[in-house]
């Protein structure tokens, strides 16, 4: 039987999942999604897939990749939809395609302990009691875990910085020698994800994977027959930072306390390595104090007219030199100093490039603030190795999102991948936005550069707070609109104010669902990811247009390219950012066929400026409203009613795989 009749018949209505789900009903755009899959497995090729919230792309990609019997690598930009994957989704379809197929999971390897570095750790004698602790704790850890991953670690902070002291680091690994036969988790869990024929992994660790190739160093992945990368809009970006680097302070702070203890622990002696990185450290603060105190950006233009920064910098690159040439004749004494030369190497490697390359592709911009900078290099444009890792490793390539297009055209979200010959195709949402829910546009908004712009925000939306008794996520463009909007509700709202920043993202979300009268303020971390079903959330506003600050590095960067080739930067760069992250904010509103609720987008210019239209076309089809008596309305209606008229279909939209 061929795969597009494999597809079919489990996704019809007598199928075999229709027999596990209650009140399964055959989607067509389900269907077609699945079966244009179908078409990209067979030809090897490319699609770009933008299906709206509830259209089922999970189960819609997931059911030919495990029929097709081929290996497959799914990528992902959340956790969230990690843990789904692997959880429920993939086990389920295995079970019901008959598959016997394993899936995995594989993070990064610093995720991972790193069984010698904790003994290496336990044997120091420099550890304050705090550390000896966490490090009891870890070694404890050790005995139970079978996969070494720091997640299972709950006893622990995920972020502590002991943790850096005990992880399967790269450098530490190469000179170490691991293997999978030995007692270290992260070869083993390397061959596991080997076997398996279902490997989930982020964005991040495909573009560490895209990376090592790149430079021609080998790679973190297995191949694969079929690459899906879900939350695809995340995907650009991302691998800009692998397929680029950063040097931090505090990178170059840990460089130089490392060597000390590897010295002093493996190479006493050699007292000359210390003097040396005395003056390693007096040359960081050196440059940190001729930054300045206040938080800064510069492209490298800009800062290469500071003729004593660069000195110091250089001066800097020197000094790491000098460290390597020392460090190379005593290598062969330890496992720590041969890793400490490693990343000298690296960093005295990067510094040069950042100081010295021509490339027109590469952006080099230096941000610092009170004590701290970090030195960047990120690709303009990631299309050329994205291109070639495509070619060379073949095969077929999935990308989908919810949020790709602009105002119906893929070209931005394909230009920036090298995705031109990639077929693409879109299927709207199935929820019915012109029953579900309002979009409340208030009147008479001053332009968002206003002084008193927030405040007059608040003073719109306020009626609608009262009449939903909270149950909204207030999103903004700034932790400075979120702190004046913040400030001003708290001398009004009697309920509970809950803060991005205040606590971790899932203790905010849970205590959202249970407190008495809940806002919850947020910025650009919860315009997406975020899944509040139900009544819990009423309403979302959205304070303004999530244009980039045009003084951003990057931001200039890419705006000078396009106007070299003529293209107005704005409309090909800034206006599509924005509609992507607006349509991702927008998303928050409705998750289900049975939500209601009203979305406000208080920003005037989506009526007054040209623009505005290009980023309307892109939302999902709302009624608009510009009373705020017609959106009170909305938010009175009876959602039982709204769930009474919904099929059994729509009823069961999760089971049937239906993730953004």
């Amino acid at each position: 039987m061929s795969l597009e009749k494999k597809v079919k018949k489990l996704l019809a209505i007598d199928g075999a999942i229709a027999s596990k789900v209650k009140g399964f009903e055959v989607r067509d755009d389900q269907v077609e999604m699945s079966l244009d899959i179908v078409e990209v497995i067979n030809k090897q090729g490319a699609l770009v897939a933008e299906a709206g919230t509830g259209t089922g792309k999970t189960f819609a990609y997931l059911v030919p990749a495990l029929l097709s019997g081929k290996k497959v690598i799914i990528s992902t930009a959340t956790k969230t939809l990690q843990e789904q994957l692997l959880t429920k989704d993939i086990p389920f379809l295995l079970d019901m395609c008959g598959v016997e197929g394993k899936a995995r999971l594989l993070k990064g390897r610093e995720n991972y302990l790193c069984p010698q570095r904790l003994e290496l750790a336990e044997t120091s004698e420099d550890h304050p009691k705090s550390v000896w602790k966490k490090l009891s704790l870890i070694s404890e850890w050790r005995h139970k875990t079978k996969t070494g991953d720091k997640a299972e670690l709950g006893s622990i902070d995920e972020n502590d910085p002991v943790w850096s002291r005990v992880c399967a680091r790269l450098e530490f690994c190469q000179a170490n020698g691991c293997h999978a036969e030995g007692d270290c988790f992260y070869p083993k869990m390397k061959q596991e994800a080997a076997d398996a024929q279902v490997l989930v992994v982020n964005h991040h660790l495909f573009s560490a994977d895209l990376s090592m190739r790149n430079k021609g160093f080998g790679e973190v992945l297995p191949e694969a027959d079929i690459y899906i990368f879900d939350e695809a809009h995340k995907l650009p970006d991302i691998a800009a930072q692998f397929l680029g680097f950063s040097i931090s302070r505090s990178q170059l702070d840990e460089l130089a306390r490392d060597i000390r203890s590897s010295q002093k622990e493996e190479s006493p002696e050699s007292v000359e390595i210390s003097d040396q990185v005395k003056l390693f450290e007096t040359q960081i603060q050196k440059f940190t104090l001729q930054l300045g105190k206040w938080e800064k950006r510069w492209l490298w233009e800009e800062f290469s007219q500071n003729k004593v920064a660069m000195k110091l910098l250089s001066t800097l690159r020197n000094q790491l030199t000098l460290l390597v040439d020392m460090l190379k004749p005593i290598t062969d004494r330890g496992k720590l100093l041969s890793a400490v030369y490693k990343r000298c190497q690296d960093f005295e490697s990067e510094l040069d490039i950042w100081l010295t390359t021509q490339s027109k592709n590469k952006i080099r911009w230096l941000e610092s603030s009170q004590a701290r900078f970090k030195l960047n290099l990120t690709p303009l444009s990631v299309a050329e190795p994205f291109r070639q890792q495509m070619d060379s490793l073949g095969g077929a390539w999935i990308y989908t999102s919810a949020t790709i297009s602009v105002d119906g055209a893929f070209t931005y979200f394909t230009s920036r991948l090298g995705l031109e010959e990639a077929s693409c195709k879109h299927w709207d949402s199935p929820f019915d936005y012109q029953k579900q829910a309002v979009l409340y546009h208030p009147v008479g908004l001053p332009e968002p550069r206003s002084e008193d712009y927030i405040k007059i925000c608040m003073r719109a939306i306020w009626p609608l707070l009262l009449a939903s008794k909270g149950c909204a996520f207030l999103l903004f463009t700034s932790y400075k609109a979120l702190s004046e909007a913040e400030s001003i509700l708290a001398e009004h709202w009697q309920g509970s104010l809950l803060s991005q920043g205040s606590m971790p993202k899932n203790e905010l979300l849970a205590q959202f669902k249970t407190a008495k009268l809940p806002i919850l303020l947020g910025t650009s971390s919860f315009w997406e990811g975020v899944d509040m079903q139900g009544d819990a959330l009423k309403i979302v506003m959205i304070d303004r247009i999530p244009f980039i600050p045009p003084d951003d590095p990057i931001v200039q960067a890419r705006e000078s390219a396009l106007k070299q080739k003529g293209l107005n930067s704005f409309f090909h760069f800034q206006v599509p950012e924005a509609t992507i992250a607006l349509k991702q904010g927008v998303g928050r509103l409705i998750r289900s066929s049975q939500d209601t609720g009203v979305l406000v987008l208080c920003d005037p210019r989506l009526r007054t400026k040209r623009y505005g239209q290009t980023i309307i076309n892109s939302l999902p089809n709302f009624r608009w409203v510009y009373d705020v008596s017609e959106a009170i309305k909305m938010l009175s209606q009876d959602r039982k009613q709204l769930t009474s008229q919904v099929n059994e279909d729509n009823k069961t939209q999760i089971e049937q795989g239906n993730t953004e």
